[in-house]
């Protein structure tokens, strides 16, 4: 890549949003190109919520403040506001007397309308906001159908995006030294800002590069085998950093693909599920890019008009872990402790909500965006509406997970259950999946009474599947 000898900016500011590094960080490369001085600038919420002691936010704050320390390291700093972008971006460039604002550019809707406001309140001031691709390889209108429009259907996107392969972007060289320029009034280092007065608590093998390099070192050529297994550490556990762009899809796209070429034998099927599972990640933002609606409503529109039930007794049994199936009750404690929950688990955790209990699968990715540290909006509704059938592909409307076929096939030895659902730890394996089957002795022996210790089914499974067989054929008749 060639950086100009011409700069087009003597100040430009760089929105640190959704890339939080240095490493292979797109707009922090452009901006530093194309200005003479760059000034990091990191917009933080007033909102108190921010402040509080959650799982996402712990990860959130480890991340700026290695954030912080990358770019010391070459010179500069976060320049931090407080208050809203379309507020204080405007006031900063105005502050920093800064032409151009850098950023990477976001897909859904609500982030495109601020975007326009902010665009809107810049140009007052002769400032433009210059967004780039970071957070895919491939943007929606970069790959097409053979008609020109967007894809909505996943296998022959997959097909499409490994046919391009070689004109993925690479990753982008180091940023190099930058130049350090004071505060603006309105502006606060790091170590002021609201959650950063205080400790942060150490996060066990934080750095993503880090762990990109020990998955592919060794765990993806099981992951094929092992991805499905919640029990077992046996996904790459980068979702995390994806979603707030600790590190780039370039940079793991790249890594995976030249391990794959220094590979021989069955290890490739591993390489090959993982990057299939980054094209997934490309293909629900190409989704939300050019249909933003699914953040409303279902992406089919036969499926528009389920009439959900609303009983909020029983979304509150789910929430809480306390079903009385056991795989879907582990899951959902382990999103609670952790706020991340392994893909299988979620996959159950939404066919239960949304075919058992026929709630809406909205209600579900509503509460998964406040739990979740990995948060992705795009993968968030995809999987939603995957998994509950109104969404991309065909099939799944009629797929309903069994949860307790699904616990014996995936855990059967009910390790997972038994590590998220303690009331169930001496259940022997024969039962941990089905404790009803338990006679009253049984329960008294292994210290779990159903109605007691542990609850019983807030509904029956073969009823509720035969009901959501017909309710979703009479809304699709309809």
């Amino acid at each position: 890549m060639t950086v100009p000898t011409n700069k087009k900016h003597r100040r430009a500011l760089l929105w640190m949003r959704r890339a939080l590094r240095v490493d292979d960080n797109a707009a922090l490369w452009h901006a530093l190109a194309e200005a003479d001085e760059v000034v990091p600038v990191l917009v933080l919420s007033d909102d108190s919520s921010y402040s509080l002691d959650t799982g996402r936010r712990r990860f959130v704050r480890r991340a700026i403040a290695d954030l912080d320390a990358g770019l010391r390291a070459r010179g500069s700093c976060l320049h931090v506001r407080i208050g809203p972008p379309e507020i204080e971006l405007p006031a900063a460039a105005n502050g920093y007397n800064a032409d151009a604002v850098y950023a990477v550019r976001l897909y859904d809707e609500p982030a495109r309308r601020r975007d326009a406001r902010i665009v809107t309140a810049l140009r007052r001031s002769g400032t433009q906001l210059v967004q780039v691709k970071d957070r895919v390889l491939r943007e929606a209108d970069e790959l097409r159908t053979h008609n020109g429009g967007p894809f909505r259907v996943f296998t022959p996107y997959k097909r499409r995006w490994l046919e391009s392969a070689p004109e993925h972007p690479r990753p982008f060289p180091d940023s190099g030294v930058m130049v350090a320029v004071p505060m603006a009034p309105g502006s606060i280092p790091l170590q002021r800002a609201p959650g950063f007065d205080r400790p942060l608590t150490d996060t066990e093998d934080f750095s993503p590069l880090l762990r990109l390099e020990r998955f592919l070192g060794g765990p993806v050529a099981m992951y094929n085998r092992r991805r499905d297994l919640p029990a077992v550490d046996g996904t790459s556990r980068l979702s995390h950093h994806l979603s707030l762009g600790t590190i780039s899809p370039r940079r793991v796209y790249w890594a995976a693909r030249e391990t794959f070429h220094g590979t021989r034998g069955g290890a490739r099927t591993g390489i090959e599920t993982f990057v299939s599972e980054l094209i997934w990640r490309e293909f629900y933002y190409q989704i939300l890019a050019a249909c933003p609606f699914v953040l409303d409503t279902a992406f089919r529109e036969e499926f528009r008009g389920i009439p959900w039930r609303r009983s909020t007794s029983a979304f509150a049994r789910w929430k809480s872990g306390t079903t009385g199936y056991p795989i879907v009750d582990a899951a959902m404690r382990q999103l609670e402790e952790e706020g991340w929950m392994h893909n299988r688990a979620r996959m159950i955790a939404a066919s239960f909500l949304t075919k058992d209990l026929h709630l809406s699968w909205q209600w579900g990715e509503r509460y998964f965006a406040e739990k979740l540290v990995d948060l992705d909006l795009a993968s968030n509704n995809g999987g939603w509406q995957w998994t509950a059938g109104t969404g991309t592909d065909a099939s799944p409307w009629f797929r309903i997970f069994n949860p307790v076929l699904q616990g014996k096939k995936f855990d059967p030895d009910g390790t997972y259950v038994q590590r998220y659902v303690p009331e169930l730890a001496r259940v022997p394996a024969y039962f941990v999946h089905e404790p009803w089957r338990m006679t009253q002795q049984d329960q008294e022996s292994y210290g779990c009474r159903l109605g007691k210790q542990y609850p019983h089914k807030v509904v029956e499974h073969a009823e509720e599947r035969g009901a959501t067989q017909v309710l979703y054929s009479d809304t699709r008749r309809r």
